[in-house]
């Protein structure tokens, strides 16, 4: 795996998910696996959980992190190729990845959408500008349309929680008073697909999932 930006990086779910379970029961089992790296964490959005969490788990695997919030840490970073660097963006997203690359042996990055150009969002410009233009592995801690760290962390959850062979899984939510992204929902029901349960989808009128992702 070159990089963690969706759920269909990894070849075999069960596997990754007995294995999560196992670093869950023993955290500290591969402490000298990340010993002498660096995990560079990049926050285009906030975070309270995701950041944490992997905060925490680099820290199980023996990595040091260092954390930007690009909100007020860093500069602005144009993702254009071929644009003049004469307004608000300092900085070309070629040259900020080879930093990064330099410093870092892993970088995370979280994203969101901007909800304000659906096919623009869908491109995820920001992760793949990263992807594309670093040497080093990308891990996606929330982007535009995905985030699989919250998946496969559910799909631990539920193996957990397991009582029945194979499970009714019901993904649901309620409407809310701003437009909010379907990134968490899109690699949930990836994950499911993945799994041997029977899942149903319900959700307000119009705020439908990409039907490309729920294969309706």
């Amino acid at each position: 795996m070159k990089h963690y930006l969706n759920l269909d990086a990894i070849p075999d779910l069960q596997s990754a998910i007995d294995e999560v379970i196992d670093l869950k029961n023993n955290p500290y089992a591969a402490e000298d696996l990340g010993r002498q790296k660096t995990l560079g964490m990049l926050f285009f959005n906030p975070s309270l959980r995701t950041r944490l969490s992997t905060q925490k788990a680099a820290q199980h695997l023996g990595l040091k992190t260092m954390i930007m919030n690009f909100s007020n840490e860093a500069w602005a970073l144009e993702f254009e190729d071929g644009t003049k660097m004469n307004g608000l963006r300092s900085e070309h997203i070629k040259e900020a990845a080879a930093v990064v690359s330099q410093y870092c042996d892993i970088v995370a990055i979280r994203a969101f959408a901007s909800l304000s150009n659906k096919e623009k969002d869908e491109e995820e410009q920001v992760l793949k500008c990263f992807a594309r233009y670093t040497s080093i592995p990308v891990i996606n801690m929330e982007s535009a349309t995905a985030h699989p760290l919250q998946a496969l962390a559910d799909a631990v959850t539920i193996k957990e929680q397991l009582f029945t062979k194979r499970p009714k899984i019901v993904l649901t939510w309620a409407p809310h008073p701003r437009a909010l992204p379907h990134a968490v929902g899109n690699s949930f029901t990836k994950m499911v697909q993945k799994l041997d349960a029977e899942f149903v989808i319900t959700q307000p009128k119009g705020y439908e999932l990409n039907p490309k992702i729920t294969k309706n």
